[in-house]
């Protein structure tokens, strides 16, 4: 028996990504996720974050740990801002 493929509607998506409300949570998620690491970092925890609207998406970013040279305290602390992030709404 053949199986239906998936094929998703991606203009539909492309739709979706744009809208205001999914703009909204991608930063408040991105916040939530940079508010995390700064709490978790060993060192000073200063991040940036970076919210972007182009023709096709939204993306967020939070930029790494500006406080300290060592990349290992960084990213540590950027894997716990992304599960501080995973509760925030």
């Amino acid at each position: 028996m053949a199986r239906a493929s998936f094929r998703p509607n991606r203009r539909n998506i492309a739709t979706f990504l744009k809208t205001p409300q999914t703009r909204a949570l991608i930063e408040r998620k991105t916040r939530a996720a940079e508010s995390a690491a700064s709490a978790a970092s060993t060192a000073d925890g200063q991040f940036r974050v970076d919210v972007e609207t182009d023709d096709k998406r939204v993306r967020g970013a939070v930029i790494g740990d500006y406080s300290t040279s060592d990349p290992e305290v960084s990213r540590a602390a950027l894997l716990r801002g992304l599960d501080g992030a995973r509760g925030a709404d």
